[in-house]
Protein backbone atom coordinates (compact mmCIF):
# COMPACT_ATOMS: atom_id res chain seq x y z
CA UNK A 1 0.00 0.00 0.00
CA UNK A 2 1.38 3.12 -1.42
CA UNK A 3 1.49 6.20 1.55
CA UNK A 4 -0.15 9.76 1.07
CA UNK A 5 2.45 11.94 -0.61
CA UNK A 6 3.10 15.84 -0.02
CA UNK A 7 0.80 16.49 -3.18
CA UNK A 8 -1.70 14.12 -1.89
CA UNK A 9 -2.58 15.35 1.75
CA UNK A 10 -2.49 19.30 -0.19
CA UNK A 11 -5.22 17.91 -2.53
CA UNK A 12 -7.00 16.83 0.43
CA UNK A 13 -7.01 19.79 2.44
CA UNK A 14 -8.29 22.04 -0.49
CA UNK A 15 -11.06 19.59 -0.88
CA UNK A 16 -11.78 19.98 2.70
CA UNK A 17 -11.47 23.33 2.61
CA UNK A 18 -13.62 23.57 -0.27
CA UNK A 19 -16.76 21.81 1.34
CA UNK A 20 -16.47 23.61 4.27
CA UNK A 21 -16.56 27.00 1.78
CA UNK A 22 -19.23 25.62 -0.01
CA UNK A 23 -21.34 24.67 2.75
CA UNK A 24 -21.35 27.68 4.63
CA UNK A 25 -22.44 29.93 1.62
CA UNK A 26 -25.47 27.97 1.34
CA UNK A 27 -25.63 28.73 4.91
CA UNK A 28 -29.69 30.05 4.97
CA UNK A 29 -29.65 33.80 4.94
CA UNK A 30 -32.89 34.03 6.39
CA UNK A 31 -31.63 32.73 9.73
CA UNK A 32 -28.94 35.25 10.18
CA UNK A 33 -31.49 38.11 9.63
CA UNK A 34 -33.81 36.08 11.50
CA UNK A 35 -31.21 36.68 14.33
CA UNK A 36 -30.08 40.12 13.65
CA UNK A 37 -34.35 40.99 13.56
CA UNK A 38 -34.53 39.54 16.94
CA UNK A 39 -31.53 41.00 18.87
CA UNK A 40 -33.24 44.32 17.59
CA UNK A 41 -36.54 43.91 18.25
CA UNK A 42 -35.69 42.96 22.03
CA UNK A 43 -33.30 46.45 22.04
CA UNK A 44 -36.47 47.91 21.10
CA UNK A 45 -38.74 46.60 23.57
CA UNK A 46 -36.02 47.36 26.23
CA UNK A 47 -35.99 50.59 24.93
CA UNK A 48 -39.78 50.96 25.11
CA UNK A 49 -39.51 49.87 28.53
CA UNK A 50 -36.54 52.77 29.36
CA UNK A 51 -38.69 54.93 27.92
CA UNK A 52 -42.12 54.42 29.83
CA UNK A 53 -39.88 53.94 33.32
CA UNK A 54 -37.96 57.66 32.02
CA UNK A 55 -41.39 59.04 31.51
CA UNK A 56 -42.99 57.70 34.80
CA UNK A 57 -40.05 59.31 36.04
CA UNK A 58 -40.28 62.70 34.97
CA UNK A 59 -43.69 63.14 36.40
CA UNK A 60 -43.00 61.91 39.26
CA UNK A 61 -40.31 64.90 39.33
CA UNK A 62 -43.06 67.26 37.34
CA UNK A 63 -45.59 66.75 40.16
CA UNK A 64 -41.95 67.73 42.81
CA UNK A 65 -41.02 70.57 41.54
CA UNK A 66 -44.75 72.17 40.89
CA UNK A 67 -44.93 71.35 44.61
CA UNK A 68 -41.71 73.56 44.89
CA UNK A 69 -42.65 75.95 42.97
CA UNK A 70 -45.73 76.19 44.97
CA UNK A 71 -44.36 76.71 48.05
CA UNK A 72 -41.56 79.55 46.77
CA UNK A 73 -43.44 81.30 45.72
CA UNK A 74 -45.18 82.46 48.63
CA UNK A 75 -41.52 82.83 49.92
CA UNK A 76 -40.67 85.16 47.20
CA UNK A 77 -44.00 87.76 48.17
CA UNK A 78 -42.92 87.13 51.80
CA UNK A 79 -39.27 88.25 50.90
CA UNK A 80 -40.48 91.27 48.46
CA UNK A 81 -42.64 92.48 51.48
CA UNK A 82 -40.07 92.21 53.96
CA UNK A 83 -37.54 94.30 51.66
CA UNK A 84 -39.79 97.20 51.27
CA UNK A 85 -40.73 97.44 55.18
CA UNK A 86 -37.31 97.80 55.39
CA UNK A 87 -37.07 100.48 53.20
CA UNK A 88 -39.22 101.97 54.65
CA UNK A 89 -37.92 101.49 58.01
CA UNK A 90 -34.49 102.91 56.76
CA UNK A 91 -36.33 106.19 55.71
CA UNK A 92 -37.73 106.42 59.17
CA UNK A 93 -34.18 106.39 60.26
CA UNK A 94 -33.30 108.36 58.60
CA UNK A 95 -35.48 111.33 59.10
CA UNK A 96 -35.15 110.61 62.44
CA UNK A 97 -31.48 111.08 62.39
CA UNK A 98 -31.89 114.11 60.54
CA UNK A 99 -34.27 115.68 62.98
CA UNK A 100 -31.96 114.20 65.95
CA UNK A 101 -29.32 116.15 64.36
CA UNK A 102 -30.67 119.32 63.97
CA UNK A 103 -32.16 119.35 67.54
CA UNK A 104 -28.85 117.79 69.13
CA UNK A 105 -26.97 120.81 67.04
CA UNK A 106 -29.03 123.40 68.75
CA UNK A 107 -29.12 122.18 71.98
CA UNK A 108 -25.13 121.64 71.76
CA UNK A 109 -25.04 125.11 70.27
CA UNK A 110 -27.16 126.78 72.88
CA UNK A 111 -25.10 125.34 75.74
CA UNK A 112 -21.32 125.84 74.15
CA UNK A 113 -22.44 129.93 73.75
CA UNK A 114 -23.45 130.17 77.45
CA UNK A 115 -20.11 128.67 78.16
CA UNK A 116 -18.14 130.62 75.49
CA UNK A 117 -19.48 134.17 76.14
CA UNK A 118 -19.75 133.55 80.05
CA UNK A 119 -23.64 133.19 79.99
CA UNK A 120 -23.48 137.20 79.87
CA UNK A 121 -27.51 137.57 80.21
CA UNK A 122 -28.29 134.56 82.05
CA UNK A 123 -25.33 135.36 84.38
CA UNK A 124 -25.94 138.83 84.16
CA UNK A 125 -29.63 137.94 85.45
CA UNK A 126 -28.41 135.97 88.36
CA UNK A 127 -25.87 138.38 89.52
CA UNK A 128 -28.46 141.21 89.20
CA UNK A 129 -30.62 139.30 91.60
CA UNK A 130 -31.69 141.54 94.80
CA UNK A 131 -31.73 138.71 97.20
CA UNK A 132 -30.77 135.28 97.64
CA UNK A 133 -34.16 133.83 97.17
CA UNK A 134 -34.31 136.07 93.70
CA UNK A 135 -31.08 134.09 92.94
CA UNK A 136 -32.12 130.82 93.31
CA UNK A 137 -35.58 131.34 91.40
CA UNK A 138 -34.02 132.77 88.62
CA UNK A 139 -31.06 129.41 88.41
CA UNK A 140 -33.98 127.34 88.42
CA UNK A 141 -35.88 129.14 85.96
CA UNK A 142 -32.61 128.76 83.62
CA UNK A 143 -32.12 125.13 85.02
CA UNK A 144 -35.43 124.36 83.84
CA UNK A 145 -34.68 125.94 80.64
CA UNK A 146 -31.88 124.05 79.93
CA UNK A 147 -33.62 121.00 80.86
CA UNK A 148 -36.21 121.08 78.70
CA UNK A 149 -34.01 121.87 75.58
CA UNK A 150 -32.20 118.59 77.07
CA UNK A 151 -35.84 116.79 77.39
CA UNK A 152 -36.25 117.68 73.62
CA UNK A 153 -33.10 116.25 72.25
CA UNK A 154 -33.19 113.13 75.03
CA UNK A 155 -36.90 112.36 73.27
CA UNK A 156 -35.28 112.82 69.92
CA UNK A 157 -32.63 109.97 70.98
CA UNK A 158 -35.39 107.87 72.09
CA UNK A 159 -37.13 107.91 69.03
CA UNK A 160 -33.85 107.41 66.87
CA UNK A 161 -33.21 104.27 69.02
CA UNK A 162 -36.79 103.15 68.44
CA UNK A 163 -36.32 103.56 64.97
CA UNK A 164 -32.73 101.50 65.24
CA UNK A 165 -34.81 98.59 67.14
CA UNK A 166 -37.44 98.12 64.22
CA UNK A 167 -35.35 98.76 61.33
CA UNK A 168 -33.07 95.79 63.47
CA UNK A 169 -36.26 93.59 63.66
CA UNK A 170 -37.09 94.16 60.40
CA UNK A 171 -33.96 93.11 58.79
CA UNK A 172 -33.53 89.94 61.14
CA UNK A 173 -37.10 89.04 60.10
CA UNK A 174 -36.41 89.85 55.91
CA UNK A 175 -32.70 87.18 57.14
CA UNK A 176 -34.98 84.50 57.98
CA UNK A 177 -37.04 84.84 54.99
CA UNK A 178 -34.27 85.16 52.62
CA UNK A 179 -32.54 81.87 54.36
CA UNK A 180 -36.03 79.57 53.66
CA UNK A 181 -36.35 81.28 50.35
CA UNK A 182 -32.56 80.06 49.95
CA UNK A 183 -33.53 77.05 50.64
CA UNK A 184 -36.76 76.36 48.90
CA UNK A 185 -34.99 77.52 45.85
CA UNK A 186 -32.24 75.15 46.36
CA UNK A 187 -34.76 72.28 46.23
CA UNK A 188 -36.28 73.82 43.43
CA UNK A 189 -33.28 74.27 41.21
CA UNK A 190 -32.23 70.80 42.52
CA UNK A 191 -35.54 69.10 40.89
CA UNK A 192 -35.48 71.41 37.74
CA UNK A 193 -31.86 69.75 37.04
CA UNK A 194 -33.15 66.38 37.78
CA UNK A 195 -35.75 67.04 35.55
CA UNK A 196 -33.59 68.42 32.71
CA UNK A 197 -31.32 65.17 33.33
CA UNK A 198 -34.66 62.91 32.94
CA UNK A 199 -35.64 64.64 29.94
CA UNK A 200 -32.14 64.49 27.94
CA UNK A 201 -32.12 60.66 28.67
CA UNK A 202 -35.71 60.68 27.22
CA UNK A 203 -34.55 62.57 24.20
CA UNK A 204 -31.69 59.66 23.94
CA UNK A 205 -33.75 56.99 24.22
CA UNK A 206 -35.95 58.51 21.51
CA UNK A 207 -33.32 58.77 19.42
CA UNK A 208 -32.17 55.30 20.12
CA UNK A 209 -36.04 53.64 19.33
CA UNK A 210 -35.49 55.69 15.91
CA UNK A 211 -32.18 54.35 15.20
CA UNK A 212 -34.04 50.64 16.18
CA UNK A 213 -36.55 51.27 13.90
CA UNK A 214 -34.63 51.72 10.93
CA UNK A 215 -32.10 49.28 11.35
CA UNK A 216 -35.38 46.85 11.35
CA UNK A 217 -36.77 48.90 8.48
CA UNK A 218 -33.25 47.93 6.75
CA UNK A 219 -33.49 44.50 7.84
CA UNK A 220 -36.96 43.69 6.30
CA UNK A 221 -35.60 45.58 2.67
CA UNK A 222 -32.98 43.10 3.16
CA UNK A 223 -35.39 40.36 3.59
CA UNK A 224 -37.73 41.79 0.53
CA UNK A 225 -34.56 41.77 -1.33
CA UNK A 226 -33.61 38.57 -0.75
CA UNK A 227 -37.52 37.06 -0.77
CA UNK A 228 -37.20 35.85 3.05
CA UNK A 229 -39.51 37.77 4.92
CA UNK A 230 -43.03 37.12 6.93
CA UNK A 231 -46.21 38.92 6.34
CA UNK A 232 -47.13 41.86 7.68
CA UNK A 233 -50.70 42.69 7.54
CA UNK A 234 -53.03 43.75 7.51
CA UNK A 235 -53.79 45.20 3.61
CA UNK A 236 -54.47 48.71 3.51
CA UNK A 237 -56.88 49.97 1.02
CA UNK A 238 -55.21 50.39 -2.10
CA UNK A 239 -57.23 53.50 -3.73
CA UNK A 240 -58.96 56.39 -2.44
CA UNK A 241 -62.59 54.92 -3.88
CA UNK A 242 -65.82 54.10 -3.37
CA UNK A 243 -66.28 50.03 -3.58
CA UNK A 244 -68.37 49.22 -6.64
CA UNK A 245 -68.16 45.68 -7.09
CA UNK A 246 -67.44 43.43 -4.58
CA UNK A 247 -65.71 39.40 -4.51
CA UNK A 248 -67.85 36.69 -5.67
CA UNK A 249 -70.93 35.95 -7.99
CA UNK A 250 -71.71 38.48 -10.53
CA UNK A 251 -73.99 38.54 -13.40
CA UNK A 252 -73.48 35.32 -13.77
CA UNK A 253 -70.17 34.58 -13.67
CA UNK A 254 -67.83 35.02 -10.44
CA UNK A 255 -65.55 38.41 -9.36
CA UNK A 256 -62.54 37.44 -8.43
CA UNK A 257 -61.77 40.71 -6.51
CA UNK A 258 -62.73 44.02 -5.27
CA UNK A 259 -63.27 46.94 -7.96
CA UNK A 260 -62.87 50.51 -6.53
CA UNK A 261 -63.51 53.31 -8.52
CA UNK A 262 -61.31 56.18 -9.50
CA UNK A 263 -60.12 58.01 -12.39
CA UNK A 264 -57.05 57.80 -14.51
CA UNK A 265 -55.29 60.23 -11.94
CA UNK A 266 -56.10 58.46 -8.78
CA UNK A 267 -53.18 56.91 -7.61
CA UNK A 268 -52.80 53.51 -6.45
CA UNK A 269 -50.71 52.35 -3.61
CA UNK A 270 -49.26 48.90 -2.28
CA UNK A 271 -51.31 47.64 0.03
CA UNK A 272 -48.55 45.95 2.27
CA UNK A 273 -44.51 45.53 2.20
CA UNK A 274 -43.30 43.22 -0.16
CA UNK A 275 -41.64 43.04 -3.85
CA UNK A 276 -43.01 43.28 -6.93
CA UNK A 277 -43.03 39.36 -8.85
CA UNK A 278 -45.43 40.68 -12.02
CA UNK A 279 -45.44 43.95 -13.56
CA UNK A 280 -46.71 42.83 -17.11
CA UNK A 281 -50.05 43.21 -19.88
CA UNK A 282 -52.13 40.20 -19.90
CA UNK A 283 -54.55 39.05 -22.39
CA UNK A 284 -57.04 37.79 -19.91
CA UNK A 285 -59.13 41.03 -19.12
CA UNK A 286 -56.72 42.54 -16.51
CA UNK A 287 -54.80 44.60 -19.12
CA UNK A 288 -51.93 45.58 -17.44
CA UNK A 289 -51.35 44.32 -14.41
CA UNK A 290 -48.65 44.49 -10.97
CA UNK A 291 -48.72 41.82 -8.69
CA UNK A 292 -46.78 41.78 -5.31
CA UNK A 293 -45.40 39.58 -3.03
CA UNK A 294 -46.40 40.30 0.62
CA UNK A 295 -44.45 37.26 2.06
CA UNK A 296 -46.09 34.37 4.21
CA UNK A 297 -48.34 33.33 0.80
CA UNK A 298 -50.13 36.25 0.44
CA UNK A 299 -50.16 38.44 -3.00
CA UNK A 300 -51.84 41.12 -3.98
CA UNK A 301 -52.91 41.99 -7.74
CA UNK A 302 -53.92 45.47 -8.93
CA UNK A 303 -55.64 45.43 -12.66
CA UNK A 304 -56.65 47.80 -15.87
CA UNK A 305 -53.63 50.11 -15.64
CA UNK A 306 -51.41 50.99 -18.69
CA UNK A 307 -47.97 50.22 -18.93
CA UNK A 308 -47.19 54.09 -18.88
CA UNK A 309 -48.82 54.35 -15.19
CA UNK A 310 -46.45 51.86 -13.83
CA UNK A 311 -44.05 53.59 -11.52
CA UNK A 312 -42.53 49.49 -10.23
CA UNK A 313 -40.71 47.43 -12.10
CA UNK A 314 -40.37 43.13 -11.20
CA UNK A 315 -37.51 42.83 -8.46
CA UNK A 316 -39.01 46.07 -6.96
CA UNK A 317 -39.37 46.26 -3.08
CA UNK A 318 -42.08 48.60 -1.87
CA UNK A 319 -43.54 50.00 1.14
CA UNK A 320 -46.81 49.83 2.31
CA UNK A 321 -48.57 53.03 1.15
CA UNK A 322 -46.33 53.79 -1.42
CA UNK A 323 -47.42 54.72 -5.19
CA UNK A 324 -47.08 52.40 -7.31
CA UNK A 325 -49.77 53.00 -10.20
CA UNK A 326 -52.88 55.10 -11.12
CA UNK A 327 -56.59 53.99 -11.92
CA UNK A 328 -56.70 52.92 -15.61
CA UNK A 329 -59.40 51.87 -18.06
CA UNK A 330 -57.36 48.94 -20.20
CA UNK A 331 -58.36 45.73 -21.02
CA UNK A 332 -61.30 43.95 -19.86
CA UNK A 333 -63.07 47.51 -18.31
CA UNK A 334 -66.41 49.33 -18.66
CA UNK A 335 -64.82 52.20 -17.09
CA UNK A 336 -61.83 53.72 -14.71
CA UNK A 337 -61.37 51.66 -11.84
CA UNK A 338 -58.89 49.34 -10.03
CA UNK A 339 -59.79 45.97 -9.85
CA UNK A 340 -58.07 44.54 -6.86
CA UNK A 341 -57.17 41.07 -5.69
CA UNK A 342 -55.93 38.80 -2.85
CA UNK A 343 -53.44 35.46 -3.58
CA UNK A 344 -53.16 32.80 -1.09
CA UNK A 345 -50.76 30.78 -1.49
CA UNK A 346 -49.53 31.25 -5.02
CA UNK A 347 -50.47 33.21 -7.38
CA UNK A 348 -53.72 32.49 -9.35
CA UNK A 349 -55.22 31.05 -6.17
CA UNK A 350 -57.47 33.81 -5.67
CA UNK A 351 -59.50 34.40 -2.13
CA UNK A 352 -61.81 37.13 -0.65
CA UNK A 353 -59.99 40.21 0.23
CA UNK A 354 -61.94 41.55 2.77
CA UNK A 355 -60.57 39.58 5.53
CA UNK A 356 -57.32 41.03 4.84
CA UNK A 357 -57.72 44.86 4.74
CA UNK A 358 -57.62 46.56 7.50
Amino acid sequence: MKSQGEGGWKRSAISITASLALAFSIWPTNLVYADKEDEVKQDLKDNQKEQKATKAEIEKVKKTVDKYKKELKPLEEDLEKAKKKEEKAKEKLKDAKEELDKVDDQYKSSVRSMYIHGGSNQMQSLLTASSFEQFLARFEVLRLIIKQDFEVVKEYYEQKEKAEKARNEIRQARKKVEEKTKKARKKYEKMTALLEKHESTLSQLKEKEMDYRKTLSQLNLEHLKAGNFPYQGPLQKPVNGAVTSGYGPRGGEFHTGIDFDGNTSTPIYAAANGRVIRAQSCSCGYGYYIMIDHGGGVFSLYAHMWSWQSRVSVGDVVKKGQQIASVGNNGRSTGSHLHFEVHKGSPGNYTNPWPYLE
